[in-house]
């Protein structure tokens, strides 16, 4: 086994175009999910507890947490079965938008967010960088679309 390793590492070495080409191939990933909320926690700022959003506006350190199922594709053409798990935690701040960070695990693996941009990983996702770039409501859930830089 290491002996076919250094002869794949020599023919690399030897063709450095194509092994500089197959490396960034290999580097980026680009991840479609379809991802559907099974659960929403709404918590005010007083501490109040409910499972449905404000019926005003949101106050400064009020939060919301939701868990959801992800399906490989998109709202109209996806998988059968769950390929992913999510878990988002938000709390809303001065200024308007909330701050989230968000943990998906896939397989064995998981990637951290904050906000779009990816944090950290674990497994395959180890020392992973990138961000969604799409993350879009629609019927049922949210079409997302993530880049991860693989390391």
């Amino acid at each position: 086994m290491i002996a076919a390793g250094a002869a794949a590492l020599a023919l690399v070495a030897a063709t450095p175009l194509v092994g500089e080409a197959a490396a960034k191939k290999r580097q980026t990933e680009t991840l479609r999910f379809f991802d559907k909320p099974v659960s929403f926690t709404y918590t005010a700022v007083d501490g109040t507890v409910t499972h449905h959003p404000p019926a005003g506006a949101p106050q400064v350190g009020d939060g919301f947490e939701i868990d959801s199922i992800g399906f490989a594709g998109n709202h109209r053409r996806h998988a059968k079965r769950p390929t992913s798990s999510a878990y988002l935690r938000c709390t809303f701040v001065e200024g308007g938008e909330p701050d989230c960070y968000a943990w998906v695990a896939i397989g064995g693996s998981m990637l951290r967010f904050h906000g779009n941009e990816i944090i950290g990983g674990g497994g395959r996702y180890l020392g992973a960088t990138g961000r969604a770039v799409k993350n879009k409501q629609v019927p049922g859930g949210s079409d997302l679309v993530v880049k991860v830089r693989l390391p």
